[in-house]
This record gives structure tokens, C-alpha cells and sequence, in this order.
């Protein structure tokens, strides 16, 4: 069955799910009201039979009954919380199955027009990659998908690994879905996760504290000793000197308290939530692949631990109750209680809890890639080679068009040519080859499945220069942007790295005497370092370069026909250097000139 048609039909069972808990939901509260108004009537009749402790003993039952029923009335509230979570995360994939538009966060507060390529290759913004593949709900989780599309593998055996991963993991629907729901749903804030690292970096103030540790059980007891000494003698002074002793005691903490508990406070929901993630990752059959099932076994281990810290963050937080704060500190010291607790819970995890959020984070990085695998039937993962610098494809297509609207092609670099040029006019579709190459590329570095046929690469970086800007605020004109660019892909070329270079139309900010070359200079410059490279360009006379380095470059080219006055592409990719032009049959034609 195609994913639209799963969509579809999770889409009905969510929708049939979620009506039948709303109705339990209104007959629990129908049974709520009805145990309340037992309780009061047997209240009612306790007074009129001067106060006949019968109707006590008869009120319990209806008391218990209310109880049992509002445990039951918020169970079945968080179940509709996330139900109403899956309904919504499956509408939006079918949505996306169906037109194409992404209604998942696109990443763009991520964009950085000085990174290499994602600008170029619509990584983060409006119909993004990352729009189509992110299925994260922790800030952490959206930043680590960044970084993994901003920064590729570069190991074959890292590729390979998570491919396999990414493949395992296409296959648990059920558990890709509730994973990314309750990620979702953990609510957390900038501040968590820093205050909780902040937290981690403080000093143990209490815990090394011998005296502290004894007054926080010796206090509680003498005070309860002044109590029955008061109840025994009448005289109340033992009592209240205990009393003033855990004040005072209490007095000299309290800023370092406050220290703590200001890092750390209303996190239990969200750090209980992560608890529930790592739950779900260790509870899910054991994966085959030898990484994935490492990262269950650690998240086994790291569930309990987190759940108990979200229980102590919970506790720490009831000291603002008035209650609370006032009674049970100045009885039994339960602030101490609190932070010794919570700093014996620091001493044995504190080295551990980066490991877990990065577990939880590369966990909603795997889920949102094998989602997009799973959405992806047809795309197949590249083979990784490392013998030779090459790039072979057949039939590739760009990710982000459709798959009826799409055009294929095929690409060869590196056997053994190192350069393509392509030439072509205006609308012919050399951006859009340039870009379903480069996009193909980063997807499949980063482990997932690419939309070709057949698609084999090496590890290389990618690096463009496409949609230069310049920049008012930072005095940058155009030209300098781009030479600037371009220096940045010569730096690291010098280094000795594999790269893989898209440059369309180079040089623009400048006559075309020059602009062609320059263009030359920079392509034969290029041909002295470990790199492949394709250059889209209208400057035909590029296409000498061919009969000078014949076995290094080769022209390729996008052609347009004009036929009964109308202009047709056909997005195809031929050998040679194109011989159509265009731009004053269109500007004719929009009656420009």
C-alpha cells in the first residue's frame, strides 16, 4: 500500500479513536459528578443526624469512586492529548504526499548564506529539504537534523551505517509515529536543556556537607521530641527553640537553593517526556542493525535515571507551595531533603546526561530520515565508494519536484572526466540539473535515499556558488561575494580535500570579455586539485576547453525549440554545447522589446 493511502487511513482510525475517548471522557465526568454529589449528600445527612459517623464510613465510597475516576478521567486526558498529536502529524504527511507542501517546521532560522551549499540546494526556508524530511519535536532534535544536512559524512563506513539504520528503522511505522508525537508534546523550552547543563556545572554545596547531611534527619527528630515534650509537660520553649534552630538553618541555604532549583524548576514535565522517548527506544523490538541496537541498550539504561530526576524536579518545585514551603520545611527541613536528593542524583548521572540528549536528538534525526526514506518508496541508497573520486548516476531527479512533474537524467563524473560543462538557455533546466545532483548528493552523504535509479559516489564536499547576494549592510558588492565564495572553495581545495563544486554562471559581476577568462583560468585552476565539478554557463566559448583537456572535461548541454511561435524545454541533458537561444524570442513575446 502507497504511505498517501496509509495517511489516509491512519487519518479515519485517529479520527474514530479520538471520538470514542471524548465520549469516555463525558461519562467519566458524568460519573465524577455523581460521586461529588454522593459525597455531599452523605455530608449532608452526617449533619441532619447529629453527626452520625455512619454516613463518614458510607461517604468513603463514593470519595474512593472519585478519586478512581479522575485518575482515570486525566489517563484518558492524555491519551486524546496524544491522539489529537498523531492526527495532526498524519493529516501533515498526507498533505505532503498528496501536494507537496510541507506543513512541518522548514528550518529557517537555520539558513546561513555563508555556508557552502545549503542556500544553493534549498536546504532550510520555504520548500526545503529540510521542511520535507524534518519530523523532529525537541529544539535539540531540529538542531542536530541541521547540523547533520549542514556538515555530511565523510567515512564510507559512517555512510554505510547509517544507511543501515535509516533503512531499519523506515520499517517501525508505529513507532517512528509515536516517537515523533510525543517528541512533540515534551514542550521544551530554550532555557531547559541550558539550565539543566548549567545545573550539572554547579558545585555540590550540600552533598559534601557532613553537618548539613546529620541536622537534616537530627533536627526533624529533636523538633518532634519538643512536640511531645509539650504535649507531656505544656511547656512549649523546647519546641520552639527546635523550630527556630531549622529556621535559621534553613536561612543560610536558601540562596543556594534558590541557585539550584531556579535551573531546574517546572523541568519535570519536560525531562519526564525525554524519559518517555528513551522509554520508547529501548522498549521497540531489538534492532538488527549492531549501532541502533547499541543506542537501545543505552537508552534502557538512562530511562529509570531520568524519570527519577524528573520525580526529584517535581518534588523540588512543591516547595513553592504554601503548604509546603512553610510546614514541612520548618518541621522536617524538606528543601534539604530536596537538593540533597537531587545532587546524589547529579554525582552519579552528571557525566552520563549529555550522552542521553544526544541519544534522544540522533534518535528524532534517524526518525525524521527514515520517514522521508519511508515516504520515498522509489528512491534507492547510493553505493558509497572510496577506490576513485567519481559521481555515476542514472536517472536522477530532484527530491522537492514531484514525481509526475519530475524529469530525469543521467550524470557520469569522475569516469574519467572532472569537470562538466553545461551550457544551455534561459529556463532550459541547467540550475535545476545542478541542484537535483547536489541535493542527491548531500541526501545520500548523509545516509538516506537518494531519487535516482542508480546512484553511486564518493564522500566529497559540497561546494556551490549559485545564488550569490551582496550585502549592503556588510559593504559587499555582488562581484565580491562571489570572489569571495569562490576563494572559500579554493582554501579548502589547497587543504587536500575532495570536493564537489556546482558554480552556475561564475563571474556575472563583471564585462564578458573578462568574465570568460576568468571563467577559464578558474576552471583549469580547479583542475590541479582532488575535485569533480559541474558548470552551468551561457558563455559558449567555455566549451573550447573540451578540445584542450579532453579527457578531463566534457560539454553537456540544455536545449530549447521554438515551434509554431511557441517556446518548448524539454529538460533533457545532451552531449556538446547548445546552439538555441531564447531571451529575445521571450522578451518578444512578453512584449518587452
Amino acid at each position: 500500500m502507497a504511505p498517501i493511502a496509509i495517511y489516509e487511513q491512519q487519518i479515519n482510525d485517529y479520527k474514530t479513536e479520538i471520538s470514542q475517548v471524548q465520549r469516555r471522557l463525558s461519562l467519566l465526568g458524568w460519573i465524577r459528578l455523581g460521586c461529588f454529589l454522593g459525597v455531599l449528600f452523605c455530608a449532608y445527612v452526617f449533619f441532619r443526624n447529629n453527626f452520625d459517623t455512619t454516613w463518614l464510613l458510607v461517604a468513603l465510597l463514593p470519595l474512593a469512586a472519585f478519586i478512581l475516576m479522575l485518575v482515570r478521567y486525566m489517563s484518558q486526558q492524555e491519551k486524546l492529548t496524544l491522539l489529537k498529536t498523531l492526527l495532526e502529524l498524519n493529516e501533515k504527511e498526507w498533505r505532503l504526499a498528496a501536494t507537496g507542501q510541507s506543513g512541518f517546521d522548514d528550518g529557517n532560522r537555520f539558513a546561513d548564506e555563508q555556508h557552502p551549499y545549503t542556500g544553493d540546494l534549498d536546504v532550510f526556508g520555504h520548500s526545503s529539504l529540510y521542511g520535507h524530511i524534518n519530523r523532529t519535536g525537541t529544539l535539540m532534535g531540529a538542531k542536530a537534523l541541521s547540523d547533520a544536512l549542514k556538515l555530511t559524512l565523510q567515512e564510507a563506513g559512517k555512510i554505510r551505517q547509517e544507511q543501515e539504520v535509516v533503512r531499519e528503522l523506515s520499517t517501525w511505522f508505529k513507532f517512528r509515529q509515536l516517537f515523533a508525537a510525543q517528541a512533540s508534546l515534551t514542550g521544551e523550552q530554550p532555557d531547559d536543556v541550558t539550565g539543566l547543563y548549567k545545573w550539572l556545572s554547579l558545585p555540590l554545596d550540600f552533598l559534601n556537607n557532613k553537618w548539613l547531611n546529620i541536622a537534616r534527619w537530627v533536627m526533624p527528630a529533636l523538633l518532634l521530641a519538643g512536640a511531645i515534650y509539650y504535649f507531656v509537660s505544656d511547656e512549649y520553649y523546647v519546641f520552639i527553640f527546635f523550630l527556630c534552630v531549622n529556621w535559621l538553618i534553613l536561612g543560610r541555604n536558601v540562596k543556594k537553593v534558590n541557585a539550584q532549583h531556579q535551573l531546574i524548576s517546572n523541568k519535570e514535565k519536560t525531562f519526564g517526556k525525554f524519559a518517555q522517548l528513551l522509554q520508547l527506544i529501548g522498549a521497540e523490538k531489538t534492532a538488527t542493525a549492531e549501532f541502533l541496537r547499541k543506542q537501545q541498550e543505552q537508552a534502557n539504561a538512562a530511562n529509570a535515571a531520568l524519570h527519577r530526576f524528573s520525580r526529584i524536579c517535581n518534588a523540588l518545585d512543591q516547595r513553592l507551595n504554601l503548604l509546603i514551603g512553610v510546614v514541612l520545611n520548618s518541621l522536617v527541613l524538606y528543601d534539604l531533603h530536596c537538593v540533597f536528593a537531587i545532587e546524589k542524583w547529579k554525582t552519579r548521572y552528571k557525566d552520563e546526561v549529555p550522552d542521553w540528549l544526544a541519544l534522544i536528538s540522533k534518535m528524532e534525526v534517524w526518525n525524521s530520515m527514515a520517514t522521508f526514506a519511508y515516504n520515498h518508496p522509489e528512491y534507492i541508497y547510493p553505493e558509497i565508494k572510496l577506490e576513485s573520486t567519481q559521481l555515476v548516476a542514472t536517472g536522477v531527479g530532484h527530491p522537492l519536484i514531484p514525481a509526475e512533474e519530475c524529469v530525469r537524467n543521467d550524470i557520469g563524473i569522475g569516469a574519467p572526466q572532472q569537470f562538466l560543462i553545461i551550457t544551455g538557455s534561459n529556463m532550459s533546466g541547467k540550475s535545476t540539473f545542478l541542484r537535483s545532483v547536489g541535493s542527491n548528493l548531500l541526501l545520500g552523504l548523509c545516509g538516506m535515499p537518494v531519487c535516482a535509479v542508480s546512484f553511486s559516489c564518493s564522500p566529497m564536499q559540497i561546494m556551490t556558488s549559485m545564488r550569490i547576494k551582496d550585502s549592503i549592510a556588510k559593504h559587499t558588492s555582488y562581484f565580491q561575494a562571489e570572489l569571495l565564495r569562490l576563494q572559500q572553495i579554493v582554501e579548502v581545495l589547497k587543504v587536500g580535500e575532495r570536493v564537489f563544486i556546482l558554480l552556475d554562471e561564475i563571474l556575472k559581476g563583471t564585462n564578458s570579455e573578462d568574465k570568460l577568462s576568468g571563467s577559464r583560468k578558474l576552471i583549469e585552476h580547479f583542475l590541479q586539485y582532488h575535485c569533480l565539478g559541474m558548470i552551468a554557463t551561457h558563455d559558449l566559448e567555455l566549451g573550447h576547453l573540451e578540445e584542450t583537456y579532453p579527457q578531463r572535461i566534457r560539454n553537456y548541454c540544455f536545449e530549447s525549440t521554438i515551434r509554431e511561435d511557441q517556446l518548448f524545454f524539454d529538460y533533457r541533458i545532451r552531449e556538446g554545447v547548445a546552439r538555441n537561444k531564447n531571451a529575445t524570442f521571450l522578451m518578444q513575446k512578453m512584449e518587452i522589446i
